[in-house]
């Protein structure tokens, strides 16, 4: 927040080599996030190492805020529209009507 574009760039290049370096290390069953823009790398990470077959095929769930009524973050907004989850699970009926391959799981608590 506050960060200017130019700088963002680099700071998002860096962040995504050290979540690469840690997924490639950690090799996880499973990524379960409902992060910011931070979760971004990790699960970029995650998903290409995965297609490469260098880690095990299991899901890529992202669980949305229970703040977000009308619209997805742009987290999600990212992971939805680049496919990139498996899952994304919102937590109101009007969000997973607007976003049809939303999967509508309630209050989570």
């Amino acid at each position: 927040m506050g960060q200017s574009f130019l700088t963002s760039v680099g700071t998002t290049l860096h962040a995504s080599l050290f979540a690469f370096a840690v997924v490639w290390q950690e090799r996880p069953e499973l990524v379960l996030t409902n992060g910011p823009g931070t979760c971004i790398p990790i699960c970029a990470a995650f998903w290409l190492l995965r297609a490469w077959g260098m880690c095990p095929n299991g899901p890529l769930i992202y669980v949305e805020s229970i703040a977000r009524v009308t619209r997805l973050s742009l987290s999600a907004k990212i992971l939805y529209h680049s496919r990139i989850a498996d899952e994304l699970f919102v937590q109101w009926e009007g969000l997973q009507r607007r976003y049809p391959r939303s999967t509508f799981s309630g209050r989570l608590m």
